[in-house]
């Protein structure tokens, strides 16, 4: 039989699930809500009678009619061979939008969701197909919508602002503010700002709305003596600086560790990049490497493989150093084991790497690893004199 407990469980789904939400935000008026229970059959009634009875007693003690809010019981008379006719539960459900309320304790939220709902399509007429689609938005940040409206309301009068969250000033709102709900505000503003003051593509709060951010760095060395910044060789930019660079190179080597990128021997009209990592996927936004010869060195490891196959989906003419079979084989007392090793062969690989890829990996899914740091430095010389050749 279920119990009040059951009850407000289900009610209480209901409230989370944003169901009540969407009907609010529908105009369609409230209908009964029912409750879905199982209802004893003969057997059931025979042998549990003494605790069905007990059960009846505790649904009747909390509902509508004793508490004077909450769920009613319609009961129907049920005929049985042995205990004669009994009186049960036929349907239980909460008859109006307030015994619904009052009986989760939602009361007064309910009332602030709905006004402000209508305030804000009062406000803002094309947010009325957001919140009935994703009423958790509002739902959830009760205390602090007027403040997300002020703020989308700053973002549509200065679109595309070219200045830092910080500077952005309003009363009673900080920047942490804006950083704790970015979530909310790129639904907001997505559906108010022209599609102009929106960068679509850009997953990254500020860079999709047209505000500074602390960019990612790029360090490099500058291989050739006859080439430098202002007397630099050594320099490291922010990503958007990067960009702008017009060096007389021809060579772009890229690595992970970084001692390999400061101790990168000298060669002509060259510079390496390095300690990118994953997140060597940002030199995409660098167009001039794409007139440059990119030559990419990581670790001889699946990780290695699988940031150079994510490098090469950017710049397809990238080519390899030192990840082949001839120096694993060179190597291969210098390996270790690979703690957590990609799974599948990266995609965007040469024949030769990804059957170097393969050798890597035995059957039991263990998997080899060469840092590139265990190279000898030779060997590194060695490579070069051939790349340059």
């Amino acid at each position: 039989m279920i119990t009040p407990q059951d009850i407000r469980a289900k009610a209480q789904r209901y409230w989370s699930s944003y169901a009540y939400h969407r009907l609010c935000l529908s105009g369609a008026p409230w209908q009964a809500l029912d409750i879905p229970f199982g209802k004893p059959a003969g057997r059931e009634l025979l042998n549990e009678f003494a605790s069905i009875g007990k059960s009846l007693q505790e649904l009747k003690a909390s509902s509508k009619a004793t508490l004077g809010y909450g769920y009613r019981i319609d009961f129907e008379p049920v005929s049985h061979r042995q205990l004669g006719e009994q009186h049960l539960p036929g349907r239980i459900y909460f008859e109006t939008e307030q015994d619904f309320l009052r009986f989760i304790g939602k009361l007064r939220e309910a009332t602030q969701f709905k006004q402000l709902a209508l305030q804000t399509v009062g406000r803002h007429p094309a947010l009325a197909c957001i919140l009935h689609d994703k009423p958790r938005h509002l739902a959830d940040n009760l205390a602090s919508w007027h403040k997300l409206l002020d703020v989308v309301d700053w973002f549509i009068a200065h679109p595309r602002p070219d200045i830092y969250i910080r500077q952005i000033d309003l009363p009673d709102i900080d920047s942490k503010f804006i950083e704790q709900h970015t979530t909310q505000l790129t639904v907001l503003l997505d559906a108010l700002l022209p599609p102009s003051a929106i960068e679509c593509e850009a997953n990254k709060f500020e860079q999709r709305y047209g505000l500074r951010y602390d960019q990612h760095l790029i360090r490099f060395r500058l291989l050739d003596p006859a080439i430098t910044l202002s007397g630099l060789t050594d320099l490291t930019l922010p990503l958007a600086d990067f960009c702008r660079l017009e060096l007389d190179v021809d060579c772009v080597y890229v690595t992970e560790n970084k001692v390999n990128g400061l101790a990168f021997p000298a060669a002509p009209k060259s510079m390496v990049i390095f300690s990118l990592g994953y997140g060597i996927g940002s030199l995409a936004q660098a167009d001039w490497l794409k007139t440059k010869r990119i030559v990419y060195w990581g670790d001889l490891d699946t990780h290695g493989f699988a940031i150079l196959s994510r490098f090469r989906e950017i710049f397809p003419h990238v080519e390899s150093m030192l990840m082949d079979s001839a120096t694993l084989a060179a190597n291969r007392s210098l390996c270790v084991t690979e703690a957590s090793p990609v799974k599948e062969i990266p995609a965007c690989l040469t024949d030769t790497e990804r059957a170097t890829c393969a050798a890597l990996l035995s059957p039991e899914g263990i998997a080899l690893r060469l840092e590139q740091e265990r190279i000898p430095f030779g060997q590194i010389a060695a490579c070069l004199r051939t790349k340059s050749g």
